[in-house]
Parts: structure tokens; sequence; C-alpha cells
């Protein structure tokens, strides 16, 4: 049988795989994903879909859609008031002894209102299972190839590509595929980061955890109240009560160290019932929907590249589940990787810009994770910790340092944190885009909505200096202010941008910074070039 070619093929569907499939191929690029079950997990695991993830769906064009199938997450005044719309829930988090002892519940964290000002996307409470099955139509209308009850049973790279066999699961049959690159989303037990013998570090497996799916009326044991978890602590239970969707859909989850040698994933439905009914502090009508073991552990791979092969998601770094940070690190995993991929392959760079994946997320990877395990040790003392960084700082304020980073001169020859002390968003390269609302023919868009499948070259109308730039192929030139394309909502648009009037900023596709000139130099067209050709590792 013919060998099938395909640029790039992904293992993996997960919200990791699947993310990539998407972001490949609305970026022009016709994806293979394989994976081993019959269709997406039905199973409950990461909920919290951070602001920065749905910028990202944003672009996919998917966010309307997964705000609609899970819970918006709203300031608690919002949600608790008279005119509370269906759908919201507020971030608030709560200690209490059980859900029928709320009454002198402890409010841990309240709130993730910072991003409603920082980002044009919101924040949504929407389970795996729910999730995926939104992803995976938009990666298909897209025309990503997925493929389920299909595994790769053999790798072996070549010296233009990959050669994979896949397994059909039903049937056995066997066909081969040729790919310019592998993703491997396989997860936290990935058997292509075994099969390339890439070792991890960190504080290993933490503990042995166990989820409970349930349905029960719970209007009478937590009223109005409105909370998306419980930490539960009391003589018979210690664990997370999680609310799914704001009515009878729950989720408990407990642990045990590994020292204990309990194996949470023996327990009978008896078990189960009766860990549940510790939690709620009172017996109440229960309907098991599933349970599944799983993990808790740190652990980061030494490195996310191996030749034509990439590890993301668990695959290269898995997080306690403290924060919701590991599903968001490995959906941005796969954004930084897809455009990067896509630019390759399209030919508009050189292959160098790939390398720039290992430099930035691993540093991100290793980062959230170290922030997941300082919740996860103690949640209420985490904040006195030398290395404790607040929740923007890691959501919203990760820096990227790299090839595809081109420091201006403030910044040049000097080291900085991956997440920092202090939020940054003020247009440094290597840090997000900042937020700023725009007018144009096309509507009401945020400076993020600008950054999709290009590079794009910010300057003010106001300015003629980089009107006779010439065009550059992958970089689309916008001009804000009156005359322009876009008018800012709030004016001068380029402070924020830590730019003068006359200065220039370079958006990557991913919605990072990647250049800034503070003011016009005096070859505005030699040095947007040059900017582009070290980006991107264009040969002169």
């Amino acid at each position: 049988m013919a060998t099938e070619e395909v640029p790039v093929l992904i293992v993996g569907g997960g919200p990791v795989g699947l993310s990539a499939a998407l972001f490949l191929s609305r970026l022009g690029i016709t994806p293979t994903l394989v994976e081993r079950r019959s269709t997406t997990s039905p199973l409950t695991r990461a909920t919290g879909v951070h602001a920065r993830s749905m910028e990202l769906f944003r672009m996919a064009g998917l966010a309307e859609e997964i705000q609609a199938t899970g819970l918006r997450l709203v300031p608690r005044a919002v949600a608790e008031g008279p005119d509370a719309e269906p759908g919201v829930i507020p971030r608030v988090i709560l200690r209490s002894r059980s859900l029928s002892d709320l009454d002198s519940a402890q409010v841990m964290e309240v709130g993730e209102e910072f991003s409603f000002d920082l980002s044009p996307a919101k924040p949504v409470w929407c389970g795996q299972d729910l999730l995926e099955p939104v992803i995976l139509r938009g990666a298909r209308r897209s025309g990503a190839d997925i493929r389920f009850d299909t595994r790769m049973t053999a790798m072996t790279e070549t010296a233009d590509g990959v050669l994979a066999d896949l397994t059909d699961t039903r049937t056995g049959k066997v066909s081969t595929v040729r790919a310019k690159y592998v993703i491997a989303a396989d997860g936290v037990q990935s058997g292509i980061r075994e099969s390339l013998g890439i070792r991890r570090t960190g504080n290993g497996v933490l503990q042995k955890m166990l989820s409970v799916v349930f349905r029960s009326d719970m209007k009478p044991v937590v009223g109005d109240r409105k909370f998306i978890l419980t930490f539960i602590a009391n003589e018979n239970v210690q664990g997370v009560a999680v609310c799914l969707d704001g009515a009878d859909r729950w989720m408990f989850w407990t642990g045990y160290p590994v020292a204990s040698g309990i194996d949470p994933s023996l327990f009978s439905q008896e078990k189960c019932t009766e860990l549940v009914t510790a939690a709620l502090g009172v017996d109440r009508p229960i309907e098991i929907e599933g349970t599944f073991p799983w993990e808790s552990a740190h652990l980061i791979a030494e490195k996310f590249r191996q030749g034509r092969v990439f590890l993301a998601g668990d695959a290269a770094h898995t997080h306690p589940p403290d924060g919701s940070f590991g599903a968001n690190a490995g959906i941005q995993d796969s954004h930084n990787l897809a455009w990067k991929l896509a630019a390759v392959l399209h030919g508009t760079a050189g292959e160098g810009l790939l390398d720039t994946y290992d430099a930035e997320r691993r540093p991100v990877g290793l980062a959230t994770a170290d922030q997941a395990l300082l919740r996860e040790r103690n949640r209420a003392t985490a904040h006195r910790e030398p290395g404790f960084r607040d929740f923007p700082n890691v959501i919203l304020g990760y820096r990227y340092t790299s090839a595809a980073v081109l420091p201006d001169e403030a910044d040049a020859g000097r080291e900085h944190e991956t997440v920092p002390v202090e939020l940054d968003l003020t247009g440094r390269p290597g840090t997000r885009v900042p937020h700023r609302w725009l007018s144009g023919a096309d509507g009401r868009i945020s400076t993020h909505d600008l950054c999709a499948d290009t590079l794009v070259l910010l300057t003010d109308a106001g300015t003629d200096r980089w009107d006779e730039v010439p065009p550059i192929d992958s970089v689309r030139h916008v001009r804000i202010g009156a005359g322009g394309d876009y008018e800012a909502e709030r004016s001068p648009w380029w402070e924020a941008f830590g730019i003068g009037p006359e200065g220039a900023v370079l958006l990557r596709p991913d919605g990072f910074v990647g250049w800034r000139e503070p003011a016009a130099p005096k070859n505005p067209a030699e040095q947007l070039d040059s900017a582009v050709r070290a980006l991107l590792d264009r040969q002169p």
C-alpha cells in the first residue's frame, strides 16, 4: 500500500491535540490527528478555560460556541444580582467542612475580574467532556483530518520526515503515513516521549487521585450560593467539590499520598458514594455518572523538541490541578507551535523558528507547574512563598525569551523572569499584546483580533514615516487613528505599547509582541525587513 503524505501528524485527541488540529487547519495546513478512543472524552477533567486560552479560541472563531456550552465566569456581584442571566457563575473558591456547612465557609478566592479589562475574551467554566466536541467540530469544519479508533504503533524519523504506522483498532488494518512533523499530544504517559528517551524532571507523582462525577439536587444543601468549587476537609474526607453546571451536576475529587499505598482506582461504587456523602455532610440521593482515577504530578520533559517531533500538553509538562493551569498551558502550547509550523510549511519562515517552541514554551510549562505546586501544597499560605505569583501574572503575564523575540534597547542583554512579580503588559517584546478596543469598517474589534495568520505592523495614522515601506511577505500593515484602518476608543493607543507617535510595533500571530521601535528610525524599511528576517529565521 502506498505511503500517505501528510504535513503534520498529531497523536492524541484530547483538548491539546484537537486544539493543534484546529489552529493548524485555520492556518491553511491540513493535519492528520489519530486518537485511540472511539470519540471525545466522556470524562469531566479540566474545567476552567482561562482568558488567554479563550483569546486563542476567539481567533479561531469558537469563543461564542464555548461560552454557550459552558458557564460564563462573571463578577460575583453580577452572578448573585437580581438581574443575573442564566449560564453564569462567579469565580468564587471556598473552604468548608462540607457543602452543608457553607454558613461557616471561608472564602479563599474571589473573581477573575482582572481579565475583563485586560482581555477581549472572557473565561469560561467548561468541562473537558463539553469542550472537546466543540473543538472537534471546529477543527473538522476547517478541514482537519480527525481519525478516531486509530493508534500510532510505530514511528521512525527519516531525513525528510517521520514514517508512522497507524493501526485501526476496530479492524487491525495497518497503514503508513509520512509526516513532515509530529506533535505528541498523547498525554501524561506519552508513548512517543518514552520512545524518544526524553526524560522528565520535577517532584514526580504527588498523589493518587480519584474523581467522582455525580448528579444530585443540591438546592436544599447549598441554597442560592454560587461558587465554582469548595475545598472540603473533615474527619471523614478531604478533597474538592466542583460545581459543573451551576445546578445538579457535580464532581468530587480526593487524593492519597503515594506513600499511603492506597489505590483509589480500586474503590467500589459504594465507597465512592460514601466519599461524596461525606463531602456533602448530609444524606442526599446521589446518581454517580462515572469515576476515573488519575495522578497529581509535577513533571517537566527535559526538552519539548527532538528532531521533527514536538511534545505538547501533558506529554511535555504535568501539573497539579490547582489553578487549572495544565490544560490551558497545553492549549497555548498548541497555538505557539501551530503558527510556527504553518509559517515553515508555507515557506515564509526558516526551520530555526521551530527551535523557539522549546525556548518559549518549556519555561512557561515549568513556571506554571511550579505555581500549581505551590498552591497544591497549601493554598491558604501559598501567597507567602517567595516564588508565588498572582493569578493574572500566571494567566496573562508570562514572558517569552527566544530568537522570535527581538528586545528593544531598554531590555537588550537583560534576563527576565518567565512569570514576573509585577504584571507588565506595556508592549515589551516577548509579552502579550496589550488589549485595546478599536473600531473600523468591520465593527468593534480588539488589538488581539488583528493577530490571526500573519505578522502585523502597527503604526499611527498620524505619521507617514512607515507608509513608504514596501510590502513584505507575511506582514500586514495596520494604521490606527483618524483616516487609518481603525480608530482607537482610547487615545493615544501607542502609549499602551510603550512607543511614540512615530514608532511601530510588530505583532506575532499568537498575540505576542515580537519587536517594537519607540520612534521612527532613519530607514524604517531596512529596520522592519531586518526585524522580520530575524524573527522568522529568514535567510537574506
